[in-house]
């Protein structure tokens, strides 16, 4: 309101100062010398009032003379609270009273009293009581008068609180994200002086895209926020934050290093001690933990980040569910990782990738097909194991276009023999999860021309394990083009005779590991008797892999069992085996065939 009392000449000039000071109102003169008018009363009235800021002005005795009703209806004050000649202690208790004083009336009374003093201009935000936030500007005016103005800024702060919480939070568990971490550890740097010490842990979920495989991602998020719940807790107060999918990370308190970071493992890692059970479903997981300490394991952040993603690699290869702090010896490793990794992606385009070819033979050693098996030949390292680039080119995701080639070279080489014998190929389970696979092995087919039922595929269960019933229409398509399945080391999963049952297989193949052991465990014996028995049973052929010793070939072959190893012939070039694909038999073939 704009009170009503007549003007001295120089409150007169103050106020039109004001005015002409205030945004968004124009003047096409200055106020006359006389304000006691009741047009003119009316004008700075209307003027006053219509601002959407609350204002305020003070004489140079810091009482105050005027006010709008916008600052009243602001804070919510009862008309007869304000007056003309009020002290800023007696607005204050006004606004106490309706409850809408500064919550921090210290910083609010320090601000005012050095404005009053210096009369230089100033700002202040600050939270009310109800909850509001306000932003208060002080500014001197002519004659020793001052002006404050104030805004809510509720709506705005609240946006942009919203804005940096997006920004440094998951959207998904509410967890710091990268971004927040990367501040945290960065201060956690700066702050580490004279021997100060604190860990980077990190952490990550064993088999989490087998649970977002087999329950859905629904169920995935869900998971992944009660595990957020659970890590968060079993923190105690230490720093954490989630990097993106299943990959968490922790900042350790100061203490005792590596002992205090020990204790934090162990009580993360019961995190998952207890099932999570979602919508009626029961989920196992466990948590595998890389560690590495400041200063001993890296002088700045990225170094400290990098090695403990080391220790967890090492983890994850070790023993998943366990926890492995850095070792000077796993940076070696992991460059040498790295650089694999690398080179693999471009193996295929160099083109260092060979087929060589494995015979399998029946019980009484005949002949009667190949196994493509894929060898990498480095230009500085040589040939390099499957076992080491295969998992490689898996986590590169290099691995889909590599067995397409497999696919399309050993099915073109099949094609061209003149004795129809089979030809099996692996196909990695990632392939299942990423490709139409009976779309490229139809187009295979079809621009080599082999016969579809001269190919057989070899799949582990894990093809079945992570969806089952998509993984079964998968594979009844491609057995519907008359390709045969084979179902690959049989005997060394979980579930692999409830498979047999699901799905018509074509062959089982015996994991190497039980035939090694035939003639030292009556186990492994009667393990491959009765596997043998139940193919018999259910009419499929059983072939053992990894026959080295005339021992086990003589015990495989009086079971009716295929056999497969060195003892038959070892992975070469398909050149070695021309005699073989062109009809002519071998004096081991013959030799095997007499016994």
């Amino acid at each position: 309101m704009f009170p009503r009392r007549k003007f001295s000449p120089g409150l007169s000039r103050a106020v039109s100062h004001l005015l002409r000071s205030l945004p968004g109102i124009r003047h096409a003169t200055p106020a006359p010398p006389d304000l006691d008018t009741a047009t003119t009363m009316e004008k700075l009235d209307a003027a006053l009032n219509n601002m959407s800021h609350g204002l305020c002005m003070f004489g140079p005795d810091n009482r105050l003379l005027l006010w709008n009703d916008r600052y009243v209806k602001m804070y919510r004050l009862a008309p007869d609270r304000l007056r003309v000649g009020c002290t800023t202690d007696e607005m204050l208790e006004a606004r106490k009273a309706a409850g809408t004083c500064y919550r921090d009336v210290g910083q609010y009374g320090s601000k005012l009293l050095t404005a009053m003093t210096t009369r230089n201009p100033d700002n202040l935000v600050a939270e009310l009581d109800d909850g509001r936030i306000v932003n208060v500007s002080y500014r001197p005016t002519q004659n020793g008068c001052w002006v404050s103005t104030h805004e809510d800024i509720t709506e705005r702060a609240q946006n942009e609180a919203r804005i940096a919480r997006l920004a440094f939070h998951d959207q998904l568990t509410g967890l710091p994200n990268r971004a927040a971490f990367n501040e945290r550890i960065a201060s956690a740097w700066r702050g580490a002086g004279g021997n100060a010490s604190f860990a980077v842990l990190c952490i990550d979920i064993d088999q989490f895209r087998e649970i977002n495989d087999v329950y859905g991602h629904s169920t995935g998020d869900k998971f992944l926020v009660e595990i957020g719940h659970r890590l968060t807790s079993a923190c105690n107060g230490s720093f954490l934050a989630r990097l993106g999918a299943d990959e968490f990370i922790v900042v350790s308190p100061d203490g005792p290093q590596p002992a205090t970071a020990r204790d934090l493992c162990a009580q993360l890692g019961t995190a998952l001690d207890q099932p999570v059970c979602i919508e009626g479903q029961t989920i196992e997981g466990s948590l595998t933990i890389g560690a590495s300490i400041y200063p001993r394991d890296g002088a700045d952040a990225d170094t400290l980040v990098a090695n403990a993603e080391t220790a967890l690699y090492r983890a994850k290869a070790d023993q998943r569910g366990g926890t492995r702090f850095f070792e000077p010896e796993m940076g070696r490793q992991m460059r040498e990782k790295r650089a694999l990794q690398n080179d693999i992606r471009a193996a295929l385009a160099k083109n260092e990738l060979e087929l060589y070819y494995q015979p399998q033979a029946l019980p009484n050693g005949r002949v009667f097909g190949f196994e493509a098996l894929l060898r990498w030949r480095h230009p500085l390292r040589g040939l390099v194991p499957p076992g080491l680039f295969i998992p490689l080119a898996e986590e590169t995701g290099a691995i889909g276009p590599i067995d397409e080639w497999v696919l399309r070279e050993a099915c073109r080489e099949a094609a061209s023999w003149r004795r129809p014998l089979t030809i099996a190929v692996n196909l990695s389970t990632v392939d299942f999860r990423r490709s139409d696979v009976p779309a490229m092995i139809l187009a295979t087919l079809l621009e080599t021309g082999l016969d579809p039922q001269r190919l057989e595929v070899e799949i582990t269960e894990g093809v079945l394990f992570w969806d089952f019933d998509r993984a079964l229409s998968i594979l009844r398509r491609i057995k519907g083009f008359g390709v045969r399945i084979a179902m690959d080391d049989f005997g060394t999963g979980y579930s692999s005779l409830s498979y047999l049952q699901d799905f018509p297989f074509d062959k089982i193949k015996i994991d190497q590991t039980f035939v090694s052991r035939i003639g030292d465990s009556f186990q492994a014996g009667a393990i491959i008797q009765s596997i043998v028995r139940l193919g018999r049973t259910l009419a499929l052929p059983v072939i053992a892999e990894g026959v080295e010793t005339e021992e086990q070939r003589t015990f495989l072959a009086r079971e009716g069992c295929q056999v497969q190893g060195y003892l038959i012939g070892r992975p070469e070039p398909i050149a070695h085996y021309r005699h073989l694909v062109a009809g002519l038999s071998t004096a081991r073939e013959s030799a095997i065939r007499a016994r």
